[in-house]
């Protein structure tokens, strides 16, 4: 008897504990397998995402089959109660050395503060509410119309039409939670995916994609593509266009790759979603586990970052003079501010406008422009001809304190993304690494600039958060031109008032969109059918 029940304990154990453990997160497969919470090898299977532990997997959340299988479809992948289908990206390291960059995961470093030691930073995607996170999902696809319970939310669903925030081209305001067609309201969407009849849940789990997240999808296929040297783990590796393709050709594919097409939504040449063939080359990672269409398609709201502008106004003056001076009374600026110079329109100082300059404080009523000559021009500025005009802001970035899904979507209250109240709340200053000066060539700037360092390898500090930002470190990572590395993708640095960022590029923008693209010029009450977003939460 007592021999049985040893037997039978025995056989209890090896069931139940396996289990029990892969169920709290704590046990890791190996092989083929994915191991619980972990990022990957580049250019190896799975590589990019991973698996979610199950001791903090979001209620609605569940695992699609082989999920745990590193060479599945569906490795990685999960769908929400709403039919949402969401990538787990697990928490990642990164190095950089001068443009190569390297990414480990938890398994090599189990603190940051180890990984630090070692010259490895933790990618600012994965902090959020002042806490370190297991991870992040995003939504597979881009967020389209879906019914749920008595009403409507968006959701990511493969082969849907992508809703844009535009009454022509399957607007957003058609859902439940959103009143019109702006960019803001797609906060107001993201939070009604777990909400009651496509209601907005105030408790949400759900965000629009953080300009963190969308960095962090960025650099992981830089990493995956430079460790490739084929297609095995890697679709879209390519000896020049080393980088995710997309519908970015205004005619259904691929300005870099003519292999890739997709099927028309109905809409000029915007695709469905999800819908691009071979559909590894519209990925991430280049595998079908992949966050699909971050290429093209449609832009797409980012949240995390905006600019509130104060001071500047009608220009006065300019002086002739090496530096030139501009006069506005009371301008309210200080030595090393960046502003924008617009509608300049006659003679010589036409070649000053629409563009930044940093600027040197004189007095109360004037500022120098640094590097700008004007000595040489043949007219005095007159002030009722050129009309030109001073931009300054200042911009911020989220905290580490705050949590992304408590941002609501207007311009007045505490947890508000847009105003000066939210972002003396929710969001501290910083200064973007823009292209400024007389020879700047203007606000379009490409990601690269021959050999020099995109990147900033700091793990912490002001050049720590540009790169989780997604932004160059400085001015030398960008020109007109750019580098194949970083997709020729264009920086669009301007100042804009309750800015609203986006990311990716149209189906139009041919070459210039791409992982890292993204624009500093939109409003947050802008309304475009061209530009659409995805979800993201947190699982801890």
């Amino acid at each position: 008897m007592i021999k049985y029940l040893k037997q039978y304990i025995f056989i209890l154990l090896f069931l139940l504990v396996p289990s029990m453990a892969l169920g709290w997160g704590l046990v890791g497969k190996t092989g083929v397998s994915g191991s619980y919470g972990l990022i990957g090898t580049a250019n190896t299977a799975g590589f990019g995402v991973g698996v979610c532990p199950g001791n903090v997997l979001p209620s609605g959340m569940t695992p699609l089959s082989r999920y745990s299988v590193k060479t599945s479809d569906n490795y990685g992948n999960y769908q929400f109660e709403d039919g949402s289908v969401m990538v787990f990206i697990p928490k990642f390291y990164y190095k950089i050395s001068t443009n190569t960059i390297d990414i480990k995961g938890t398994d090599t470093y189990a603190t940051t503060a180890a990984a630090n030691t070692a010259g490895y930073a933790l990618h600012r995607a994965f902090i959020d509410g002042d806490a370190e996170k297991t991870g992040f999902f995003v939504d597979k696809y881009m967020c389209s119309k879906n019914a749920k319970g008595g009403g409507y939310v968006a959701s990511s669903i493969a082969d849907a039409l992508a809703l844009s925030i535009h009454a022509d081209h399957n607007p957003i305001a058609d859902l439940t939670a959103c009143s019109s067609n702006n960019y803001y309201q797609a906060i107001n969407a993201a939070h009604a995916r777990d909400g009651v009849n496509g209601a907005v849940n105030a408790s949400s789990i759900f965000h629009v994609t953080s300009r963190f997240q969308q960095s962090a999808l960025a650099m992981l296929s830089v990493a995956h593509g430079q460790a490739a040297s084929d297609a095995t783990y890697c679709a879209w590796y390519h000896a020049t266009y080393n980088y995710p393709k997309g519908c970015n050709d205004n005619a259904l594919g691929d300005t870099d790759d003519g292999t890739v097409s997709y099927t028309t939504d109905g809409y000029s040449n915007c695709g469905k979603t999800g819908s691009g063939t071979p559909f590894a080359k519209t990925t991430h990672n280049g595998q079908a586990c992949g966050v699909a269409d971050l290429n093209g398609l449609m832009w797409e709201v980012n949240i995390g970052a905006t600019c509130i502008t104060a001071g500047g106004g009608t220009i006065e003056d300019i002086t002739r003079a090496d530096p030139a001076s501009v006069q506005i009374t009371g301008h309210n600026r200080i030595t090393g501010d960046q502003v924008m110079l617009t509608n300049i329109e006659v003679g010589d100082w036409a070649a000053l406008d629409d563009k930044l300059y940093t600027i040197t404080r004189t007095d109360d009523d004037n500022f120098t422009l640094t590097g700008v000559d004007s000595s040489g021009f043949g007219d005095a500025y007159v002030a009722g001809t050129n009309h030109g005009t001073i931009t300054a802001g200042t911009f911020y970035a989220a905290k580490q304190a705050t949590a992304m899904s408590d941002f609501t979507s207007g311009n007045s209250g505490a947890t508000d993304h847009w105003g000066a109240t939210g972002a003396a709340a929710m969001m501290d200053a910083f200064t973007p690494a823009f292209e400024t000066g007389y020879s700047a060539n203007g606000f379009a700037q490409r990601f690269g600039s021959g050999a020099n360092q995109v990147l900033a390898e700091d793990t912490s500090g002001a050049d720590w958060l540009l790169t989780g930002l997604g932004f160059p470190k400085d001015a030398d990572g960008m020109d007109t031109t750019g580098t194949n590395l970083f997709g020729k993708d264009y920086f669009y640095q301007y100042v804009r008032n309750e800015l609203c960022l986006l990311s990716g590029g149209g189906w139009g923008d041919a070459s210039s969109a791409g992982v890292w693209y993204v624009a500093w010029s939109h409003y947050r009450t802008n309304s475009s059918s061209a530009v659409g977003f995805r979800a993201a939460c947190y699982p801890d």
